[in-house]
């Protein structure tokens, strides 16, 4: 493990995936905290099953299921618990592909803002954006233009457009990291040829996708900050399976050193195919071996919060 930092390598030699024990004394720690109970899920690869094509992503039965009893019970007993999507995807598109009401949808890492009413339709819940961001629209599409084509529109090339932010997915290449490196190349190119490289957009994490965001939007730590500041949770569960998630651990932990009495939970998702990195496995408090066992968990945390 020689270069590897020490908490990489204690995540390294802990157990894959936590033990049902385990599990069952983080739900009833979570549900026995005073009031709200905060939940917070990615998406790709937590309610969802990983997908190498992010078109083709669709939410877990299971876990789709668990959300709209959370949902119902939010909406049943307010102030009681609330249920957050925080998603690098845009709101529109991933409130269409989880389809739960009572639910606030945070898209592009928090950029984005929407609740969709319970019963009510994805499509006609409005999404707030904030206007100072908006300058960052033009060299966004510029770069979504013609990054693409300087790299001739390769098969495994898929362009999120985010209005303010552009993501470049590649984990439909063979080699991801030589495509990844290639997109990175492709946006010096660009930003050089078109004189672009004041642009104000940043890099943020990820494995395979270049992420690129206004430089004082912040990310998935800043979207759980305000979350709690927010809501002022008694208890938050977060869970993830990639480094943008990373962030969203590392707020928790913080919040818990800040305050004791918060019963804050880190969920990883780790699975066999596409292990989560070292770098969320060292911040997390729960490893869940697949998106399958998401619908389960958060099942289990609903059946609890019921009975209590």
């Amino acid at each position: 493990m020689t270069g590897v930092a020490p908490d990489a390598a204690l995540a390294a030699r802990a157990p894959l995936v936590s033990t049902r024990a385990d599990v069952d004394i983080a739900i009833d720690r979570l549900a026995g905290a005073r009031s709200p109970l905060l939940v917070v899920a990615d998406f790709d690869g937590t309610l969802s099953v990983g997908s190498r094509d992010p078109a083709r992503a669709h939410v877990e039965p299971a876990a789709q299921r668990a959300l709209r009893h959370l949902a119902r019970l939010a909406t049943d007993r307010p102030g009681r618990l609330h249920v957050v999507i925080l998603t690098g995807r845009t709101v529109a598109d991933v409130a269409a592909r989880v389809r739960v009401g009572g639910v606030e949808y945070l898209g592009d890492h928090g950029l984005q803002h929407a609740t969709v009413a319970r019963g009510g339709r994805a499509a006609s819940a409005p999404v707030v954006t904030e206007p100072r961001f908006d300058r960052h629209r033009d060299p966004a599409e510029a770069l979504a233009r013609d990054v693409a084509t300087e790299l001739g529109t390769p098969p495994w090339l898929y362009v999120e457009r985010k209005g303010p932010s552009v993501a470049f997915h590649v984990r439909q290449a063979e080699d991801v990291p030589a495509a990844r490196a290639a997109v990175l190349a492709a946006i010096a190119v660009v930003e050089t040829r078109e004189g672009i490289s004041d642009h104000g957009l940043s890099h943020y994490r990820g494995r395979s996708v270049v992420d690129l965001r206004p430089i004082d939007a912040g990310g998935k730590h800043e979207a759980v900050e305000r979350l709690l500041a927010r809501h002022r949770p008694g208890a938050v569960v977060v869970l993830g399976d990639e480094l943008s998630d990373v962030d969203a651990f590392e707020a928790v932990a913080s919040a818990r050193g800040l305050n004791p009495a918060l019963v804050g939970v880190a969920v990883a998702i780790h699975a066999g195919a596409t292990p989560a990195p070292l770098e969320l496995l060292a911040v997390a408090d729960l490893r869940l071996a697949s998106a399958r066992r998401v619908g389960p968990f958060l099942a289990a945390l609903a059946r609890t919060v019921e009975r209590g």
